[in-house]
């Protein structure tokens, strides 16, 4: 392992907690997730529906594609959100890096606008492909299991757990070309030859970086999720206690747990907004201290606008 890694997650600690401004960055991206609740429960007919069951669904059908139209649309939307939201905190800490302490995040989101289209083209490229293979080889078990009456999917399966490994390695891959965008000002190809390089010499340290950064998420949305989720075991301790289920009181409570995630929901925020700026600090450091030598301050490289 070629980087101390106590001083990069210490680094990106201190780069999130003492820059609050840069949790807008995930706020923002966290909101438009949240917001798509309230239109899913505006659509729903449980939720709508004062019995629980309505009958005249038929007559909501264009509400409900309105709103399942929002929510693609807000999907749509989230994915160049996100790549900003990437964007801003690790432009950060490398300015931070630097001494420059002009991290104010109105003026971040403005000097990330030049890197933006290779970033987004990057994601687009890597997932979207990623998610084009995954469903070839669904589709490929999925015959293979008709035509060998289900032995094929047993000898596929093998094959998935190979997949966790590579999806943390291809998370790195990522990260490590977003930043070799910003730092170093390189075009698509170059950042992910980049970022290729970086991963493949280094590989137990990505690893490690993906898996913490992956628990450390795992930790906030459990720590958000129990208060949300005691309705819901309430919910499901009276319908077991009961013959037959009273599903006037599954519908109450289950409104219960929604108004309760949205009560949390701005917490939630909150601790996303932390994490991603968290997040983007380790892995822009991980870039700087893997490219600069230790004794030479890291240089941003101004993108032509």
């Amino acid at each position: 392992m070629n980087i101390n890694l106590g001083e990069v997650l210490a680094g990106a600690w201190q780069v999130a907690w003492k820059h609050k401004g840069l949790w807008w960055a995930g706020i923002l991206v966290s909101l438009l997730s949240i917001v798509t609740m309230p239109i899913s429960l505006a659509i729903n007919p449980v939720f709508s529906s004062s019995s629980g069951f309505p009958s005249d669904i038929g007559n909501r059908l264009a509400p409900i594609l309105i709103g399942n139209g929002l929510i693609i649309l807000l999907s749509i939307l989230a994915i160049p959100v996100t790549v900003l939201g990437m964007l801003v905190p690790s432009l950060a800490t490398v300015r931070l890096e630097r001494g420059d302490d002009n991290v104010r995040f109105v003026t971040l989101v403005r000097a990330v606008l030049p890197y933006f289209w290779r970033t987004l083209g990057i994601f687009l490229l890597v997932w979207v492909g990623t998610f084009v293979v995954i469903m070839l080889l669904v589709g490929c078990v999925v015959l293979l299991s008709v035509v060998t009456l289900g032995l094929g999917a047993l000898c596929m399966f093998p094959l998935f757990i190979v997949f966790i490994p590579l999806a943390i390695l291809l998370y790195a891959m990522v990260e490590q070309a977003l930043a070799a965008i910003l730092v170093d000002n390189m075009g698509i190809g170059n950042a992910l030859q980049r970022a290729w390089e970086l991963v493949r010499k280094n590989l137990v340290a990505m690893a490690v970086i993906s898996i913490l950064i992956y628990l450390a998420s795992m930790v906030i949305g459990m720590i958000i999720s129990i208060p949300m989720m005691i309705p819901f075991f309430g919910m499901i301790f009276n319908l077991n206690t009961q013959q037959p289920p009273d599903m006037v009181l599954f519908q109450k409570l289950f409104r219960s747990t929604i108004v309760l995630m949205l009560v949390f929901s701005p917490l939630y925020a909150v601790l996303q907004g932390f994490l991603l700026a968290f997040m983007q600090s380790v892995w822009t450091l991980t870039y700087l201290r893997l490219t600069r030598p230790a004794d030479n301050q890291p240089v941003v490289i101004e993108a032509n606008a």
